[in-house]
């Protein structure tokens, strides 16, 4: 039986001195690292997953935990922000045991596999889009000595040259694949957690419910998945979630899905299922903000929603067209009251330095936050990443530093011709301050953790941290 060890590469590794941010920072693992484990466990392979990015390993740790494993193979799991780290684990295997075969895929790979095994000749193979079947027939390529020309969604090298093979046809089924392989965590569920006050009560879990997203908007990579919006049937859902619960005892889920509420009918289905159960689990999701109205909240409600993460990214009409999200005004404000109505906490996401983002436009997006009852707000920076509509646009601007290592919406990379870095990180400071400097807000928080023992933990512990550091 051949060993493969699945890695997830943080996108920096922690340094002691900021060792006190960890109590407050998710550590949901890697979902596709989950799934791709239990169809590699299902072929007869011995998998191990080491999620390095939301345990904190320090890179010796991460080396030596592969090594410990005396793998065959190593599959690293590559954002843009994480590839480079990737690259120096592969390259510290290679010098160790040569013998040992690395692997890449993920958003980063799909989106630009050539450039990306020029610039990493340690990288041996990768798969491009949707991984497990590919993976499957890569690995049988390998095994069998056989040409990789046939290989759909395959990686490879040959003379000299990089080959990128067509894309393989997506898994039209979903339910077919076996339940994700949750078992293989090192230390699950306890060490796996939401953001700081972005659940009431533990343990938590990750689950996507669906692949693929019907939008177009310029700033998001949709390379793995594709357009095509496919879902596991409720039925599926259902037996999933069961099994968290009566396994690990889970009590809260993240639905990481691009597109939760894409299909209505599903959605209502899932959720009249999951509320005739009466299983005690709380959900978030994210929705977009014209996929919901008073009677599919309520709905939700009534099935565990707890929190709803809409996708807003701005204030302003004349950008929301730009990037083509396809929104109103009127359609955020609407939805955002509505939540609030069902007794659903609203969460605003939101990014600044757009191409076309200027000091009205900045205003514009402050205006909204502030006027909308968010309870809670997630602001970014734009990033271009690689696959991206924006990201071609990006190439051709000044403004944009494409340093692959910092791509991970908390570095202003991208500087639009009206506005200054300094601008913009003047701006985000801003947002962020009148946001939370509200009592509204802080009295928010503050019920939260009084009814909320975990978050307690969590903010203790991260204060003990930070006085140790001093």
């Amino acid at each position: 039986m051949k060993t493969i060890v699945l890695v997830n590469p943080p996108y920096s590794f922690w340094s002691p001195e900021k060792n006190y941010l960890r109590p407050f920072i998710g550590t949901l693992p890697s979902f596709g690292l989950l799934s791709l484990a239990a169809v590699l466990r299902e072929r007869g392979y011995a998998v191990k997953i080491i999620e390095s990015a939301s345990l904190g390993l320090t890179f010796s740790q991460t080396l030596k935990n592969i090594l410990r494993e005396k793998p065959h193979y190593v599959g690293l799991n590559c954002t843009t922000a994480s590839v480079d780290n990737a690259a120096r684990i592969a390259r510290a295997i290679k010098e160790v045991n040569a013998r040992i075969l690395t692997f890449v895929g993920g958003p980063h790979i799909t989106a630009i596999p050539e450039e990306t095994f020029h610039r990493y000749a340690v990288f041996d193979y990768g798969v491009v889009g949707e991984g497990e079947m590919a993976f499957l027939d890569l690995l049988q390529a390998v095994e069998e000595d056989g040409g990789f020309r046939g290989v759909e969604s395959a990686i490879f090298r040959e003379g000299g040259r990089v080959y990128v093979n067509p894309r393989r046809k997506f898994i039209e089924n979903l339910d077919r694949l076996p339940f994700p392989a949750y078992d293989l965590l090192p230390s699950f569920p306890q060490q796996y957690r939401p953001p700081f006050l972005n659940y009431q009560r533990g343990p938590a879990a990750s689950v996507i419910s669906s692949r693929g997203c019907p939008q177009v908007c310029t700033f998001c990579d949709r390379s793995v998945f594709g357009n095509r919006y496919r879902y596991f049937s409720e039925d599926y859902l259902f037996n999933l979630i069961s099994y968290l619960r009566h396994q690990y005892r889970i009590e809260h889920l993240i639905f990481a899905d691009d597109q939760f509420a894409a299909s209505r009918p599903r959605l209502i289905r899932f959720c009249e299922k999951l509320a005739k159960a009466g299983l005690p689990i709380r959900w978030n999701c994210d929705a977009r903000v014209d996929s919901v109205d008073s009677a599919l909240l309520k709905i939700m409600k009534r099935a565990g929603c707890w929190m709803i993460s809409y996708g807003i990214e701005s204030g302003s009409p004349e950008i929301l067209a730009g990037i083509r999200k396809g929104i109103s005004l009127d359609q955020v404000e609407q939805a955002v009251h509505l939540t609030k109505e069902a007794g659903i906490r609203a969460k605003g996401l939101f990014m600044i330095g757009y191409p076309q983002e200027t000091e009205c436009t900045l205003r514009e997006t402050l205006s909204l936050i502030l006027r909308c009852p968010f309870d809670e707000l997630n602001l970014s920076f734009l990033t271009p990443y690689p696959g991206t509509e924006i990201y071609s646009q990006a190439q051709r601007s000044a403004g944009f530093s494409e340093d692959w290592s910092r791509m991970n919406a908390l570095n202003c990379i991208f500087k639009p011709e009206a506005l200054s870095v300094g601008d913009l990180e003047k701006a985000y400071a801003r947002m962020i301050r009148k946001f939370y400097m509200r009592p509204r807000i802080t009295f928010s928080y503050l019920g939260l953790l009084a009814r909320s023992p975990n978050n307690c933990v969590r903010l203790a512990a991260g204060i003990s941290r930070w006085l140790l550091t001093r």
